[in-house]
Parts: structure tokens; sequence; C-alpha cells
């Protein structure tokens, strides 16, 4: 069972990756940081002429998503959704789409997923609109959302005092090990 966990933060060792590699601990897991990677804003070319798409390392990160069975995207809760950086990677999906759409959605669709969510200001109501972001956007490729953790956590390991994560990401890791 391979594992990708796409880590949406600008910063390292913050709470939703302490908690995503809580999740994964002993897996088989490609830990993927979107700050690692350059990855621009999705071109529109739905209703002007095509032009190439961004010479970035999109291509290169999709590709090791799609190489894993398992997806877990691990992102601060921001203005409730998802971090910048996560966002600009999901809106690349689009560039994807265009490609090869039948084989991109066949490779999501194989897949099961999911989401941690890490916010200070309410995460377990406030975190809503970004765990529903994410339902529709596996509703539309055809992959299994599995679940969610959301957490509550301010300053880096402020999310170890969060009793039910921890006991979340332990319910999680309990299923993958039957």
């Amino acid at each position: 069972m391979g594992i990708a966990i796409i880590y949406g933060s600008s910063r390292r060792n913050g709470n939703s990756e302490q908690l995503a590699k809580r999740l994964v601990d002993g897996f088989d897991a490609d830990h993927i940081y979107l700050s690692d990677y350059a990855i621009h804003p999705i071109q529109d070319y739905r209703h002007s002429e095509e032009e190439p798409y961004p010479d970035d390392d999109y291509h290169h990160v999709i590709s090791r998503v799609l190489d894993q069975e398992k997806l877990v995207f691990a992102t601060p809760i921001y203005w409730y959704g998802p971090s910048g950086l996560t966002k600009t990677f999901i809106d690349r999906w689009s560039q994807s789409l265009r490609e090869n759409k039948t084989d991109f959605l066949a490779r999501l669709a194989a897949k099961s997923a999911w989401l941690i969510g890490v916010g200070d200001d309410e995460p377990h109501l406030k975190g809503i609109p970004l765990v529903q972001q994410f339902q529709y956007i596996f509703e539309y490729t055809g992959t299994s959302f599995e679940g969610y953790i959301l957490g509550k956590a301010n300053r880096p390991g402020d999310i170890l005092q969060d009793d039910a994560a921890l006991a979340a990401v332990e319910e999680i890791r309990k299923n993958w090990q039957a």
C-alpha cells in the first residue's frame, strides 16, 4: 500500500505535517512538500487559443501522486479552505483533464483519499467548508473520500494536545493495518 502525503503548508514541521507524519508512521509513504516545487497557477485556455502550459514542476508532482494507492492531503486551514499551495496544485488538475481526461480520471478513481486540516479558530466548525470542497473534488474525480481529521492548533506542536485529532489518526491507522 503506497501513500502519497501532499503537504500544503509553507512551514516545515507545522501542525498539519506533524499529524500527517503520525498517521503514516511505519507505512510506505511518499512525502510531497508542495513548498519544495514551483507549481504555477493554471492558465485557462477554455475560451482562447491554447498556448503551452507553464514549464514547472507540476507534471513531476502529479506523477508521484498518481503512483500511489492512497492520498493524504495535509493543509492548514486558511480562510476556511486549503492553503494556496494546495489549491494551486489542485487547480492544475484542470491541465491534466485537458491533456488526457479519461486516463487522469481513471487513475484518480482507483484511489482512496483522506484530508487533514488544522486551524485555530473553531476548526471543527469552520473547517467544514474545507471538507466540503474536498468532497466535491473527489466526487468529480471518482476518488473514494474515506475521511478527514480536523485538528485545533496554532503554534507548532499544539496539535499534540488535540486528543480528538490524535484518536482519529489512530482509528485510521487501525483500519489501514486490518
